[in-house]
């Protein structure tokens, strides 16, 4: 059975996708010996054996040039008070004015986030106008134990409410070999 050839608009999917919470990231890497980085929610977890990692990055961007170059990239997790990280390096200018980072292999690594992943690129899909990223994480470290993520949810920050919902403890987010993952993927 296939689908009818219908073309979805792009306001019509855009309507729909900003209602996908997602964790606020910054991706991280250097072009030509400079760092270079941006916001994006285009992260997801591919594997936990090895443990691998998906962004999705636009084509042509310093950033995705930078990935190419070096092979390398880091994916940061945001704290909720972070939001101005956020905000200036999804912004045109000088993204890493103001932010400390240490360089790590050729990647900045951001310093005061809630967590980081430094991965190796594994494998590179063109899709569309953007270029797909699966990294093999090398290092990762998380720095807060009580966190208070930065989420995006209909084009505005949310912040994470401070009780926990009980029945998601044994769930993988990336599913089993049973086909078992989060509630309505594969239950």
């Amino acid at each position: 059975m296939s689908l009818p050839e219908a073309q979805v608009p792009g306001a019509a999917f855009r309507d729909v996708i900003r209602h996908l919470a997602s964790g606020v990231t910054i991706i991280t890497s250097s072009l030509k010996g400079e760092p270079v980085g941006l916001t994006a929610t285009a992260v997801c977890s591919v594997s936990a054996t090895p443990p691998m990692l998906l962004v999705s990055i636009t084509s042509g961007s310093r950033t995705e040039l930078g990935i190419g170059e070096t092979g390398l990239f880091a994916v940061h997790l945001l704290r909720h008070k972070n939001r101005g990280h956020a905000e200036q390096f999804a912004s045109r200018g000088a993204h890493f004015e103001r932010v400390a980072y240490a360089m790590e292999s050729k990647v900045p690594l951001l310093s005061d986030v809630l967590g980081w992943f430094l991965c190796e690129v594994e494998q590179t899909i063109l899709a569309a106008d953007h270029m797909v990223f699966i990294g093999r994480v090398v290092r990762c470290g998380l720095e807060d134990r009580l966190p208070d993520p930065l989420l995006y949810f209909d084009r505005s920050y949310r912040k994470l409410s401070p009780v926990a919902e009980p029945g998601a403890e044994n769930l993988e987010p990336w599913g089993s070999s049973q086909d078992a993952g989060l509630p309505g993927f594969g239950w």
